[in-house]
């Protein structure tokens, strides 16, 4: 008979993806994580994750079973959570974002959940990584990812601009060309401006080069800075120019602490996507997740 404590930890490593972060989460030693692992492999008959250098990778079996007891697991664990308790606890949802989307347009909207939010912030590919295996249970992305055990839902869009610093603007004849078809002036000006750029292969910059030039930029960063808020003040105090989501925009430029450099006629914008494992689409967390999200 299997004993549920190895279904406990079976998720736990699933979720960590180490014994020694299974054990960590648990509370236990790292010999009885691995013994209840053992057992269950015994008890399924074959390996449910192959050992890999500082690794345990799930195998086909070993996600199938996940999928088929993760739900159970969770519940009774939450259920266990109240027994005793003076009033019941609010179960948690983990999730993932990008950090500054989620301070400017995500977190009012999660005021009403009746959840304990767990937070965690960084890239999309990251971010799909951490829910696929289990340790998130929803992502916002900044991009649709092909899996089959996943299901993505558009949550927004937004729109990328072009800012720079009040005291520089772009001379008229070249916006002027521009606006006739003639976009190289403009581009090569562009090109010899200082750029503020989230990181060195200059993401959000070059997909607004390559929609609006149609190539790729071959200029490099004069300044790298990993956070879209402090690229914002950066071109405030004049280090440089960069493209940047309209919802950090609106205030500032508003104020005229920026200013719009060139708009092209195809605004450059992004989908944004809210993502769940298509095991937990009618998980009353995930439901209430959408619709907190969607309205």
């Amino acid at each position: 008979m299997v004993d549920l404590e190895w279904y406990r930890s079976f998720i736990a490593i699933y979720r960590a993806g180490t014994v020694s972060g299974a054990a960590r989460a648990l509370l236990l030693t790292q010999p009885a994580v691995t013994q209840h692992l053992a057992a269950l492999e015994a008890a399924v008959g074959e390996p449910l994750f192959l050992r890999a250098p500082r690794r345990m990778i799930p195998t086909a079996r070993g996600k199938e079973l996940y999928n088929q007891v993760v739900q159970a697991i969770e519940t009774l664990e939450q259920v266990s959570q109240t027994l005793g308790a003076g009033q019941e606890r609010p179960p948690v949802l983990r999730c993932g974002a990008p950090r500054e989307y989620f301070q400017e347009q995500l977190l009012r909207r999660l005021l009403s959940l009746p959840y304990r939010l767990w937070l965690q912030f960084g890239e999309t590919a990251d971010l799909v990584n951490d829910l696929e295996h289990g340790r998130l249970e929803a992502v916002v992305a900044t991009q649709q990812l092909a899996s089959r055990d996943l299901e993505f839902v558009h949550l927004d869009d937004e729109r990328f601009i072009l800012v720079g610093p009040t005291a520089l603007t772009v001379p008229d004849e070249l916006r002027e060309a521009a606006a006739e078809g003639a976009r190289e002036p403009l581009e090569s000006w562009l090109a010899a401006q200082r750029w503020v750029s989230y990181g060195p292969e200059l993401p959000i910059i070059r997909r607004f080069w390559l929609q609006c030039f149609e190539r790729r930029p071959t200029f490099q960063a004069a300044l790298v800075l990993p956070d879209l808020h402090a690229i914002r003040s950066a071109v405030e105090q004049g280090y440089g120019i960069s493209v940047l989501p309209d919802y950090l925009c609106g205030d500032w430029l508003a104020a005229g602490r920026l200013r719009v450099l060139w708009q092209p006629p195809q605004p450059v914008a992004n989908e944004l996507w809210l993502a769940y494992r298509r095991i937990d689409r009618n998980d009353v967390r995930i439901r209430s997740l959408k619709r907190a999200l969607l309205s």
